[in-house]
């Protein structure tokens, strides 16, 4: 039986949220998003604030827990950690996204999904039956979706989306040595300006079932 694995990366105001969404629903599979933090954090116990700081780019609380990591003679975080019995990282970066990882791999090998952002593409580029998808617009139009969602005017719109684009960059680029907008990392690129969600499914939907029967 082929397997459903889809990846969605998006840019901020694409509609790649919407788009998972409704993919997820037309599929009749989960749709993975802050599910994998939940856990992520549980495993760790830390908060899923705390979880999420690791999916950003360097910052202060990033060196901070890096610090507080080295100097408390615990466990290596590329080697002592494991999702069976008890979990108690040391408190690094490098440990909570490898924690993430490891959720991301595992929903992959255990569920027909649609996972959105935790950089799944990339984390899950080479198993073969995921199918990884980059949903993107223009900026002038992210700015004018992120306006009329969050009611924010122009300056602070743009603000948001350029400094969202900016963590992105620096976060994979960082972390997984990869331009995240390279076409090449994905099966299909979706530019919502003159597509809209509903089409954006379809076409997913097709292009993933092409897919499969090439793999098959």
């Amino acid at each position: 039986m082929s397997r459903t694995v889809i990846t969605i990366a998006r840019q901020m105001g694409s509609g790649g949220d919407l788009i998972g969404s409704e993919l997820a629903q037309t599929l009749g599979i989960g749709l993975i998003d802050q599910q994998i933090i939940t856990d992520a954090a549980a495993a760790a116990g830390v908060s899923p604030e705390t979880m999420m700081q690791a999916e950003s780019a360097p910052s202060v609380l990033e060196r901070m827990l890096e610090y507080l990591g080295q100097h408390t003679g615990g466990l290596d975080p590329l080697t002592d950690f494991s999702m069976e019995g008890a979990f108690t990282p040391a408190l690094t970066g490098d440990s909570y996204r490898g924690l993430i990882g490891q959720f991301v791999r595992k929903t992959a090998a255990e569920s027909d999904a649609v996972i959105l952002r935790h950089a799944g593409g990339v984390v899950l580029r080479e198993v073969p039956y995921v199918f990884r998808v980059l949903i993107c617009a223009p900026v002038r139009l992210r700015i004018k979706r992120l306006q009329d969602y969050e009611h924010l005017s122009a300056v602070e719109a743009d603000q948001r989306i350029r400094d969202d684009d900016k963590n992105r960059t620096d976060f994979f680029q960082t972390y997984y040595k990869v331009n995240w907008l390279n076409p090449a990392l994905y099966d299909l690129c979706i530019n919502t300006e003159r597509v809209d969600v509903r089409a954006a499914v379809d076409v997913i939907i097709q292009a993933h079932k092409a897919a499969s029967l090439g793999d098959a």
